[in-house]
């Protein structure tokens, strides 16, 4: 059997987020298009054996953050980055119960919004940028987030 690599942002999820690890979140799919994110149902489950509305919002955010994540890995100097990502604002809205294993999907940015923000992060050494993540489940949208990450230097 050939050994699996794991990505470096689940890596990171599960050293530095600790609810990311006990939520057991994996990273699916990390391309030009999205951040696919999953976590189990069983450590996310609440008393009505459907997904703990808290587990989903933290998926759907965590795959936000992700996704600035990823476009800073490249400005790392050194072994140790020298930003810092934070969550400035949240909105989520609930469409329909999760049934199964959770799965957050938030899209990238158009390289227009990715340049517009890494100009004001050289500009000013902070810059925030917009998205928004879903929860999918059978082809349809259980839960939308959008959020607004803040990258300061």
């Amino acid at each position: 059997m050939k050994p699996v690599k794991v990505p470096a942002f689940e890596h990171f999820l599960h050293e530095m987020i600790p609810l990311a690890k006990a939520m057991d979140v994996g990273v699916e799919v990390s391309d030009a298009h999205a951040l696919v994110l999953t976590a189990p149902k069983e450590p996310n489950k609440n008393s009505l054996n459907t997904a703990f509305g808290g587990s989903l919002v933290s998926l759907a955010t965590l795959a936000g953050y992700g996704v600035v994540w990823e476009l800073m890995r490249d400005e790392k100097e050194g072994a140790k980055p020298t930003w810092h990502i934070v969550v400035k604002e949240s909105r989520a809205a609930y469409r329909r119960p999760v049934l199964g294993d959770l799965r957050a999907i938030c899209e990238r940015p158009a390289q227009a919004a990715v340049a517009e923000f890494k100009e004001a992060l050289a500009r000013y050494g902070k810059a925030k940028l917009k998205l928004r993540a879903r929860v999918i489940e059978s082809g349809h949208t259980a839960v939308d987030v959008t959020a607004a990450f803040v990258v300061t230097r």
